[in-house]
């Protein structure tokens, strides 16, 4: 059994107690996790955070008297040391571009199988930045990120190199440092240099950051 130290704390978001209670199995299944706590509302979920501090909230999106956009927004200017993954049944680009924006630290479908979840779980309570890789595609497909001429233009305002967006491309797709490292064939420290690099050309400060800039700039 994992020591209080190690836990990973919980707060699960949704106003579907049906929803709540079967995530809340599946995730519970690895013994480094647990459930604190559970909201039906943004305000609740804002509330609680006060209350519990969670390490990862599980947010959904739409919700009545507060949507998980707002709560997100509000819980990280007053906590900004809890992550937030967002939890939606809808990939739209504005919906994620949004919930990006609004300081989201990963995104997954609703639809996103136990392991999966759990694992974007312990990425992001490290602090590392998750998209499950369906929404990522889907992102990718809006975005017209087959338009290597734009892309390329694009990259050049901000005097990125083409490792840098590949680099960059691996982030919005929510890979770790180390998938990224064992993709590209680098060590991990590399990579850690790289995303500084690209922060500073970007004028960012942290990864959540970089990975919105990158859509809305359509770097990638």
């Amino acid at each position: 059994m994992a020591k209080d130290t190690d836990l990973i704390r919980v707060l699960l978001v949704d106003d579907h107690s049906v929803t709540r209670r079967g995530i809340k199995v599946f995730i519970e299944k690895d013994p480094r996790i647990s459930v604190i706590s559970e909201a039906t509302d943004g305000h609740e979920a804002i509330a609680l955070c006060e209350s519990f501090s969670p390490s990862v909230v599980l947010m959904d999106i739409e919700m009545p008297l507060m949507d998980g956009i707002e709560a997100t927004k509000a819980i990280r200017l007053k906590q900004p040391l809890i992550k937030i993954i967002m939890l939606s049944s809808h990939n739209s680009q504005r919906i994620i571009t949004d919930s990006l924006a609004a300081g989201a630290n990963g995104y997954c479908s609703k639809d996103i199988n136990d392991d999966r979840l759990i694992t974007a779980i312990h990425a992001v309570a490290k602090g590392d930045f998750w998209i499950d890789s369906s929404v990522a595609d889907s992102l990718l497909r809006l975005l017209g990120a087959e338009n290597k001429t734009a892309v390329s233009a694009n990259a050049n305002r901000f005097n990125l190199s083409e490792r840098e967006i590949q680099v960059l491309t691996l982030i919005v797709e929510g890979k770790t440092n180390q998938a990224i490292a064992l993709e590209l064939h680098l060590s991990v420290d590399t990579i850690k240099n790289h995303l500084k690099t690209i922060m500073d050309k970007l004028s960012v400060t942290d990864r959540t950051q970089a990975a919105v800039k990158a859509v809305r700039e359509e770097l990638v």
